[in-house]
């Protein structure tokens, strides 16, 4: 059973586990792991801030980031509402918010006496998080992300390039990514809670054993068929980008890329970073993605940190679902063909795209393969193999 200190710093577990792998009896308190230290401490201070920004801008104060203005075509859910309405949609969720990790917090201390409970507050955590990180959130996270390198390339060759940077950093860009965060807060309390209320260890979520599907021999498997799709889904994007700046109308007509101009090769670059991005994903399944290769200095041959590796995919498996999301829900709106170039004749403007949830599903589940077959034995319940 697993009690935390204070709610939040201390796991303390005792766990009875065979002879022949580890000591009978494990005691000894424990430090939980950092997340779950931050997360929600992460989480009450969004609470809390955008409470205020909130009622804030239901008087129609403060910068208010959903202005159509900024987003004339209405990508974003807000951006469709009125100032009032989208306030009060964000002073409930910073008030749901405060409800739910005060819960979570008080009932982290005892939770044999409100299992029942934390669940439901784990799950309602668990809504809270999917809405901020992957409904609220848009395609222009990924755009931000993507266009940082290549600004940074250009500002090191002497382009000038202020004028991207003050769009790729404005404040609607900046409060997503925040919101991004603060749902990854509240998916990474939810999911610390859970394992809390059924008993399990809050470290490496298992509790007596692992089950079938989840031990390293098959996550080897069937990782490797949810790698192939994350890879495919990139590379197929790119192909039809990379062809668009070499003046081919792949999937498009020629009069679309006559309006696009010079974009389809922001374009291209961008489906050249899809393609370094599936062949990482070739690393969660290749051994060279455990070990550092040899041609890499001072490193080649040590085994490749495990955060270095699923917290980048983690990352752009949010940020994909987010703007996938945002293509699916246009696409059956309508307002696609009114928010970017290209009409339903264009294939290839909007198909890839409606891939893009599948490729941020199989990319979060490659990675959570990798983990499985590289996680070993914990070292807070004992249980696993050494490896």
């Amino acid at each position: 059973m697993s009690d935390v200190t204070g709610g939040l710093d201390v796991t303390t577990q005792t766990t009875t586990v065979p002879k022949d792998s580890v000591p009978a009896k494990q005691s000894t308190p424990i430090p939980a792991p950092r997340w779950m230290r931050w997360a929600p401490q992460a989480a009450a201070v969004w609470s809390i801030a955008y409470l205020v920004q909130g009622i804030l801008w239901l008087n129609g104060r403060g910068s208010f980031p959903w202005d159509r203005s900024q987003d004339p075509s209405g990508v974003n859910l807000l951006t469709r509402v009125e100032q009032q309405t989208a306030a009060w949609l964000v002073i409930g969720t910073a008030v749901a918010g405060l409800a739910v990790t005060a819960t979570i917090v008080t009932l982290a201390r005892r939770p044999e006496r409100g299992s029942g409970l934390l669940r439901v507050s784990a799950v309602f955590g668990a809504l809270i998080g999917i809405v901020l990180a992957l409904v609220i959130p848009d395609f222009r996270i990924l755009a931000a992300v993507g266009y940082v390198p290549i600004l940074t390339v250009m500002t090191i060759f002497g382009v000038d390039t202020s004028a991207s940077w003050g769009l790729v950093l404005s404040w609607p860009i900046v409060n997503l990514l925040i919101l991004a965060l603060a749902g990854s807060a509240f998916l990474a309390t939810a999911l610390s809670q859970w394992r809390l209320a059924n008993i399990a260890c809050r470290r490496c979520g298992r509790r007596d054993r692992a089950r079938p599907w989840a031990t390293a021999e098959s996550a080897v498997r069937w990782g490797r068929w949810t790698a192939g799709i994350a890879i495919a889904i990139p590379v197929g994007y790119a192909t039809t980008r990379i062809a668009w700046a070499l003046g081919i109308p792949l999937g498009v007509s020629q009069d679309l890329l006559d309006e696009i101009g010079s974009q389809r090769y922001a374009g291209a670059a961008l489906g050249l970073l899809g393609i370094g991005g599936a062949i990482l994903t070739l690393g969660l399944v290749r051994p060279w993605g455990e070990l550092w290769p040899r041609w890499i200095p001072r490193l080649h041959g040590r085994p490749v940190p495990i955060g270095v590796a699923i917290i980048p995919a983690s990352i752009v498996s949010f940020i994909v679902m987010s703007a996938g999301l945002m293509f699916v829900r246009l696409r059956i709106s309508g307002g696609l063909t009114n928010a970017f170039p290209g009409g339903t004749s264009d294939l290839a403007a909007w198909i890839p795209e409606m891939f893009w949830p599948l490729w941020s599903l199989s990319l979060a589940a490659t990675a959570y393969a990798y983990w499985l077959r590289r996680r070993g034995r914990c070292a807070t319940c004992g249980t696993g193999d050494t490896p």
